[in-house]
């Protein structure tokens, strides 16, 4: 069992100039790979331990995604990011309104990935909770798709395993607090409260923590 307190990340990012609006749309969203960690101590007699692999998560973070044309720059970067905007300006603007508003930034879970052993811990949880402490702080819309990845040819297997895992993905990220959006697609944000009408309880971090200076 792995306690949250263990776990190292290590966030990088790599981006050319000054993140802002003066960059081509392709440029703008930053793509952070997070690659976490821990220590397992082999000889209790010692302090000495060895690092080991947990797992990896890709987060893309849009800044001041409600200020922006967030169709024309996602659709510049990626079909991946593309889909994303097309759900929400067409499926579903409601979102934009409540979870982006005037500002704030949009956060997109390309993926979290956990390595086999160490499944069924709830690490994923506690992975985007450490991503929205650290370089998610200006989030308030935060998505994913509750779908498994695609194999290792990019197909995707239509198959009843993967209509089991799908659903099981969705009750997964449903105990942190998402809501669904449109088909695989589900959201979380503090401001979604009225979209579903009632006051929410469980949500497990704020999502803009307030600046300590």
């Amino acid at each position: 069992m792995i306690e949250p307190r263990d776990l190292t990340f290590k966030c990088r990012l790599h981006y050319k100039g000054i993140p802002g609006v003066d960059h081509d749309p392709e440029d703008y969203p930053l793509r952070w790979v997070v690659k976490i960690s821990t220590v397992v101590h082999v000889d209790d007699r010692t302090d000495e331990g060895e690092e080991i692999d947990v797992g990896e998560a890709v987060f893309v973070i849009v800044p001041d995604a409600g200020l922006i044309d967030l169709l024309g720059t996602l659709s510049a970067v990626n079909q991946e990011l593309a889909d994303v905007a097309e759900m929400l300006i067409a499926k579903r603007p409601d979102l934009v309104d409540f979870g982006l508003g005037i500002g704030g930034d949009l956060m997109w879970i390309s993926s979290i990935e956990v390595v086999p052993e160490f499944r069924g811990q709830k690490l994923g949880h506690e992975i985007l909770r450490a991503a929205l402490r650290t370089i998610g702080r200006a989030t308030t819309l935060v998505v994913l798709r509750a779908a498994p990845l695609p194999t290792n040819n990019g197909a995707k297997n239509h198959t009843r395993e993967n209509d089991i895992a799908k659903v099981s993905l969705a009750k997964y990220w449903k105990d942190f607090g998402f809501i669904p959006a449109d088909g695989d697609y589900m959201v979380y944000g503090d401001d979604l409260d009225e979209l579903v009408g009632s006051k929410r309880q469980y949500w497990t971090v704020p999502l803009a923590l307030p600046d300590p200076r």
